[in-house]
């Protein structure tokens, strides 16, 4: 028994120096792996920093191919040269270098507008006040020119006035004789409004002659109202009024005594018809302003100038062969007519509102015509 357990004991103690053996090479081995591990980085360190140096040397501007001392500072290498290709571990990693911030664009300067170029005024010679004050002019309109209430209708036993209604929306004709006041000639105030369009217009119906003439008026807008005075003589025997749609017309004859007598100076606007009563000769001076007008002289026997020739009645002494008895003409104008006895001067412009001045003088022998 004491045998085994001196052998136990025996082995135990046995163990237990194995194992402190076994520990105490472990520590050397862990040592020597220390010492062998730092060797290496300090020779890692001393390669690198060989490796250093003899890049820095080969870069130098002397161009001297040894290496330089350890303690030597590197010469910074010209920015413009290349470094040469080296065979070898690469660089150590340097901090990368910062992008450097873009320029803000400079902004545009803005560019001046042209400054347009003042226009000179043309030059006009000085007008002496009192030349121009003597110049002829005519007055504009103002305030309505043609202002008009509603058609007039025909009250019972009136004579010389004819009025009448249309209703039909087809064409429709009506046809009437007129009715004279006493003299050869009538001035006619012609009213109408419609809604469709209408015209009246005269007519000459006898056993050898039939004509239709020029209308007297013509209106052709919806709910529209117009007017207009004019002369008829005695080659007129009916009056024919067309008309389509709704629309109401008048017309009263009046004779050359019931009518203003143009004598002196007179100022309107728009048409008219005027009694001329002198019994001599005497010159009428037309200052009218209108795009289109006439003033037409016609004789107390009713024929119209186109006619004059015809009517059989003289040409006074002193007066040329053929007198001015009418004037045409666009815009402002003056024109002279020659009115060799009493009768009827019509004046027509193109609106109510256009301006017109005659003056009636004595009649001034051409030296020519004696």
């Amino acid at each position: 028994m004491g045998l085994l357990v001196g052998f136990a004991l025996g082995c135990l103690v046995t163990a237990a120096t194995l194992w402190r053996l076994t520990l105490s090479a472990s520590r050397q081995a862990a040592r020597a792996a220390a010492r062998a591990e730092a060797a290496a980085r300090s020779a890692a360190a001393l390669n690198a920093a060989a490796l250093n140096a003899a890049a820095l040397s080969t870069a130098d501007t002397s161009g001297s191919a040894a290496a330089a001392p350890a303690t030597a500072k590197p010469t910074p290498a010209k920015a413009a040269a290349k470094p040469p290709a080296t065979v070898g571990p690469a660089r150590p990693a340097t901090t990368a270098r910062a992008t450097p911030k873009p320029k803000p664009k400079p902004k545009p300067k803005p560019v001046p507008k042209p400054v347009p170029k003042p226009v000179p005024e043309p030059v006009r010679p000085p007008v002496p006040a009192a030349a121009e004050a003597d110049l002829p002019r005519l007055h504009p309109a103002t305030g309505p020119s043609d202002d008009r209430g509603p058609v007039p209708r025909r009250q019972p036993g009136e004579r010389f006035h004819f009025s009448g209604r249309c209703e039909s929306d087809e064409e429709t004709e009506y046809e009437f004789p007129i009715e004279w006041p006493e003299g050869t000639a009538a001035v006619a105030q012609i009213e109408v409004s419609t809604k469709g369009y209408l015209s009246i217009k005269p007519v000459t119906r006898t056993r050898d002659r039939i004509e239709s003439h020029s209308s007297l008026i013509f209106l052709s807008s919806s709910d529209k109202r117009k007017g207009v005075r004019t002369l008829l003589t005695r080659d007129f025997t009916h009056l024919a009024v067309e008309s389509r749609g709704s629309g109401e017309w008048s017309v009263r004859l009046y004779g050359p005594d019931e009518i203003d007598e143009l004598t002196g100076v007179m100022e309107g606007y728009g048409s008219t018809v005027l009694a001329v009563g002198p019994d001599t000769p005497v010159d009428c001076v037309a200052h009218v302003k209108s795009s289109s007008w006439s003033a037409v002289f016609v004789c107390a026997c009713g024929r119209t100038p186109d006619t004059f020739r015809r009517c059989g009645c003289p040409v006074p002494p002193g007066m040329p062969r053929i007198p001015t008895l009418g004037a045409w003409s666009t815009g402002e104008a003056l024109r002279t007519l020659q009115l060799p006895r009493p009768g009827v001067l019509q004046l027509h412009t193109n609106k109510p509102s256009d301006p017109w001045r005659l003056e009636i003088r004595p009649y001034v022998r051409d030296p020519q015509d004696r």
